[in-house]
């Protein structure tokens, strides 16, 4: 083959894999985008996002799938074993973080919290909790910020607060997640790694103190042999950014 035939030939091979590199990075940044606008909105200094889509027709229980005789309890995993799942529990996007000065709640904001909190599983005591809210997660390297609290599979989860349902949100950390804002508006609670919502539950109805909202589970990362309500409060300036707040510990305001 004459040489200026091979070099012809060896630049229209280039060409063609510069062109199929151009081609697959424009797809990869396509992709990507889709996932960037989607975390935009709630990127923040912190890093905390909640990422997923929101699927308002998730899932509802069934008393014959999620009766009080079919509830799963904990078995086989003994304190140090259930404290190692929880944290190989990668749930950062769980997090609510933002540490603004101005998000920071008043003592008065949380002395009404505390009035109107109640715990937020059926059948639990403050006795049986464990506070996980200063435990380190991914690695050591960020802090935890809510309570796991363990449960039998299909326990009720109930409004901890009166207020209105924010959000309703499927990720692939958290799983199916319940937001809603306390009934002064200044707090934002979270549940996470539900099983199913209560049927009927819809964004902006409004919550009574004790009324069920989901049943325990293991969706999202958490691990499915320790089913648990991730349980977070975040004090919030403007509750229509549901997924944003200055994080406040559950555990000393629980009676």
């Amino acid at each position: 083959m004459p040489a200026q035939s091979r070099i012809i030939r060896r630049g229209a091979r280039r060409s063609f894999l510069l062109a199929a590199l151009v081609l697959g990075a424009c797809i990869e940044v396509h992709d990507a985008s889709d996932e960037a606008a989607k975390k935009a909105a709630a990127d923040s200094a912190g890093g905390a996002v909640f990422i997923g889509d929101p699927k308002p027709n998730a899932p509802t229980p069934s008393p014959d799938t999620y009766g009080a005789d079919s509830a799963t309890p904990v078995r086989g995993f003994g304190p140090a074993a259930i404290d190692s799942a929880l944290r190989t529990d990668s749930a950062h996007t769980l997090d609510v973080i933002d540490s603004a000065p101005a998000a920071l709640p008043s003592e008065s904001n949380l002395t009404v919290l505390q009035h109107e909190l109640a715990m937020p599983l059926a059948g639990m005591s403050k006795a049986a909790l464990h506070d996980t809210y200063n435990e380190m997660r991914g690695g050591g390297t960020r802090p935890h910020e809510a309570l796991d609290i363990l449960a039998p599979r299909g326990t009720p989860v109930l409004s901890a607060t009166p207020g209105r349902v924010l959000k309703l949100f499927d990720s692939k950390a958290g799983g199916l997640m319940v937001y809603a804002a306390d009934s002064t508006e200044r707090f934002i609670l979270m549940y996470g790694h539900l099983d199913a919502y209560q049927p009927g539950l819809a964004e902006g109805q409004p919550l009574r103190r004790g009324q069920q909202i989901g049943i325990v589970g293991t969706t999202g990362n958490a691990s499915p042999t320790v089913p648990h309500l991730h349980f977070a409060i975040a004090s919030s300036s403007d509750v229509k950014v549901w997924w944003k707040g200055s994080p406040v510990n559950p555990y000393p305001l629980l009676r």
